[in-house]
C-alpha cells in the first residue's frame, strides 16, 4: 500500500490534504479529501472530484454537506485535485496543461495566456491509474459511484472526458465549460464517438450563465479596460480580435451539446442543462454546482433509468 502523509485543514473540520507525484504526468499535485461527519469505516460512500481544487474545494464541500443535510445529496467524499503553491495563481498555473486537450490555438492563447503542451490525456491517467485506487487504498469510497464537477477549462476536460473515456467517472457535472476550443472541436468528440457507441452511460449536468453571450462579454471586457489602465492595451487586443474570429458564447453552446446528446438517443443517459439568468463565467459555477449535484443525485434518476431500461428495446 502506498503511504499518504495526510494534513489536516485548519479551520474545515474532517478535512486533510496531501500531496502525490504523478510519474505518468511526472508533476506533483495536492489533493484535498473531505470526510463525512462521523464516517463509519465499514461503510462506503461516492467520490465526488473537483478540478481546480485550490479554489473550488472549501466552496464544493460546504455546498455538498448542506445539501446532505437536506437530505437532497448522500453522504460522499469530496476530492479536490488541486496543486501545491504559495498563491491561488502559482496553484493553478498547470491547469492550461491538464485540462488542454489539444493544442491552443490563437484564440486560446489570447485567452489563457501560453500553454505548454496539451496534456488531457496524462491527467486523465493520472486519475484513473495512481489518484483513484491510491484513494481508495485509504478511504472507504464506493469504487463504482463517482462523479467529476468541471468548470471553465476544467470543463472543458469533463466534456472531453465524456466523450472519450466515460466510465471514468458515473456522474458529470460541467460549468461554463471552454467547449469553444479550438474553433468548438466539441462537435468532433460528439462525432466521434456517436460513430462508434450506441449507448453512453453516464448522468450528466451542465450549465452556463446567460450572460455568456457576445454583448455581455464584450462590454464586460470593455469595462475591465477601462477600469484597469495596465491592462487596457491588452484587453482592447483581444476584444479587437474576438470581433473578427468570434466570442466564446457559452451560454448558447452549452443547451446545443445537450440538445445533441439528447437527440442521439441513449438509452443510458440521463442529462439535463440550467441557464442562469443574470449570471456570468464567474458567478455562476457555485450555483450550477449546487445544481448539478441535486440533480445528479436526484430521486427522479432513478425513474428516469428506469424508463430508459424499459423502452431500451424500442431505441
Amino acid at each position: 500500500m502506498m503511504s499518504i502523509h495526510a494534513i489536516p485543514m485548519n479551520g474545515l473540520f474532517d478535512a486533510e490534504y496531501f500531496d502525490i507525484k504523478s510519474n505518468i504526468v511526472n508533476d506533483t499535485f495536492r489533493i484535498f479529501v473531505g470526510k463525512p461527519s462521523g464516517m463509519r469505516t465499514e461503510s462506503f460512500y461516492p467520490a465526488i472530484f473537483s478540478l481546480d481544487g485550490n479554489a473550488s474545494f472549501a466552496s464544493l464541500l460546504s455546498t455538498q454537506r448542506m445539501l446532505t443535510m437536506g437530505g437532497e445529496v448522500p453522504e460522499a467524499i469530496v476530492v479536490g485535485i488541486g496543486y501545491p503553491g504559495e498563491t491561488l495563481g502559482e496553484a493553478m498555473a498547470s491547469r492550461n496543461r491538464d485540462y488542454a486537450p489539444s493544442e491552443p490555438g490563437e484564440s486560446e492563447i489570447r485567452a489563457l495566456g501560453a500553454a505548454s503542451k496539451p496534456g488531457s490525456e496524462e491527467f486523465l491517467r493520472f486519475i484513473r491509474e495512481e489518484l483513484k485506487p491510491l484513494l481508495i487504498e485509504h478511504y472507504p469510497i464506493k469504487v463504482s459511484d463517482s462523479t467529476l464537477i468541471g468548470v471553465s477549462l476544467g470543463g472543458l476536460f469533463g466534456v472531453w472526458t465524456l466523450l472519450t473515456a466515460p466510465d471514468t467517472f458515473n456522474r458529470y457535472i460541467v460549468a461554463s465549460p471552454a467547449i469553444w476550443w479550438r474553433n468548438q472541436q466539441v462537435w468532433q468528440w460528439e462525432e466521434a464517438y456517436a460513430s462508434r457507441h450506441n449507448d453512453l452511460d453516464a448522468v450528466v449536468f451542465m450549465g452556463a450563465g446567460a450572460l455568456e453571450v457576445t454583448e455581455h462579454l464584450r462590454a464586460d471586457a470593455l469595462s475591465i479596460a477601462d477600469k484597469n489602465p495596465m491592462l487596457k492595451d491588452h484587453v482592447n487586443s483581444m476584444v479587437n480580435w474576438n470581433d473578427e474570429h468570434g466570442w466564446p458564447e457559452v451560454a448558447k453552446l452549452v443547451p446545443a451539446l445537450v440538445s445533441k446528446l439528447t437527440a442521439r438517443d441513449y438509452p443510458s443517459l440521463c442529462i439535463d442543462h440550467k441557464i442562469m439568468s443574470d449570471e456570468n463565467h464567474m458567478s455562476a459555477p457555485p450555483g450550477l454546482s449546487s445544481r448539478g449535484l441535486r440533480y445528479v443525485f436526484g430521486e427522479r434518476l432513478a425513474d428516469n433509468k428506469s424508463l430508459n431500461a424499459d423502452t431500451a428495446g424500442a431505441h
